[in-house]
């Protein structure tokens, strides 16, 4: 298994003593990217400082389903009913 990991930072514009701007890069968390032996990946998001440990995964579109019309409806028959059965 071989695994990737990257740095999620959150950039921070300031001064410098020059009177320049400059970035500061603030490390804020980690990915880790797992790639196994039969070719499948995995990913992990870790921000310590709010507790976040989350997997990530693509997103895939669903698959389409039926509208209410392409539904088939079971058809009943009156014969079926018999209401001599029902309590009220």
């Amino acid at each position: 298994m071989k695994f990737l990991k990257y740095n999620i930072v959150k950039p921070k514009k300031y001064k410098g003593r020059d009177g320049r701007e400059k970035t500061q890069w603030n490390n804020i968390g980690v990915m880790t990217v797992f790639q196994k032996d039969d070719g499948s990946v995995s990913r992990i998001l870790e921000i310590p400082c709010i507790g976040l440990e989350a997997n990530i995964f693509p997103i895939e579109p669903k698959p389409a389903q039926p509208t209410y019309q392409e539904k088939e409806i079971p058809v009943i028959e009156e014969n079926e009913i018999n209401t001599s059965e029902i309590p009220f």
